[in-house]
């Protein structure tokens, strides 16, 4: 069982683009405005999950194996 993780306040500040977001701490450590961009930005950084940026979140779950 995964418990929620409440991202709110880490991605408030993008509302497009892509973000990377460190696992342990929960912090966005790049910010891309493409796919391909932020692929590049974090290429070798490990323990990360990609998201999409945007101005509304509702429904939205990502899941990070």
């Amino acid at each position: 069982f995964m418990n929620a993780v409440d991202l709110r306040q880490a991605i408030k500040p993008y509302s497009k683009g892509w973000l990377a977001i460190e696992n342990k701490n929960k912090k966005v450590v790049a910010h891309a405005k493409t796919f391909a961009l932020i692929s590049k930005k974090v290429e070798g950084i490990k323990d990360i999950f990609l998201v999409p940026a945007s101005k509304n979140y509702f429904g939205f779950v990502t899941f990070n194996a």
